[in-house]
């Protein structure tokens, strides 16, 4: 397959780890609340619900290495000897990209995204195997939603130090973190 210089670029950043190894046996995690509003093979997910802040709020939109990924792993299944599909992505390719890009170790989903999650850990394997990348695979905690606005994903990564600084804020330092991981692409 041939390789563009924007998804060399892409591929170079996911190889260096976001954060660096911590030497305890347990690391500490940091809680992020997710607005995946840039999803849209999800319309419902994008419908704004104001009034629901939580401490290191995110927003997907801001963080466009995650769509990035997702749309370079669903290519990967594409068939060009065939229409495109009107859907290119699916909710696993985006779960993968975020377990890469992010490094999400945890998600808080509902028991019926089970073979959902188990897909996305698979997509992610096998991107990141063909890739040269690190992968770990993310764990799921059964998690209830009610209180949750539908677009809210709650995900656990590594805790690199990150002070709350809102949600325009915290998205776009984590953007900048993302991107200088391998200086080659400023955000």
């Amino acid at each position: 397959m041939h390789t563009k210089p924007t998804e060399t670029i892409m591929l170079a950043q996911l190889k260096t780890p976001l954060t660096p190894p911590t030497t305890s046996l347990a690391p500490t995690l940091r809680r992020w609340y997710m607005i995946v509003n840039g999803n849209q093979h999800r319309p419902d997910l994008c419908a704004a619900q104001p009034g629901f802040t939580k401490p290191f709020m995110l927003s997907e939109a801001l963080i466009p290495q995650v769509r990035t990924v997702a749309c370079l792993i669903a290519a990967e299944r594409l068939a060009f000897d065939a229409p495109t599909p009107e859907h290119i992505t699916t909710e696993a390719d985006w779960f993968a990209a975020r377990i890469l890009v992010l490094g999400v170790k945890v998600f808080h989903l509902d028991v019926t995204l089970i073979p959902m999650m188990k897909s996305a850990n698979q997509r992610a394997q096998a991107f990141a195997r063909k890739h040269g990348l690190p992968f770990t695979p993310a764990q799921m905690r059964m998690s209830l939603h009610a209180g949750r606005p539908q677009q809210m994903l709650v995900m656990e990564t590594d805790d690199s130090g990150h002070n709350d600084i809102g949600l325009v804020g915290n998205s776009l330092a984590l953007r900048r973190q993302i991107a200088t991981r391998h200086h080659l692409l400023q955000a």
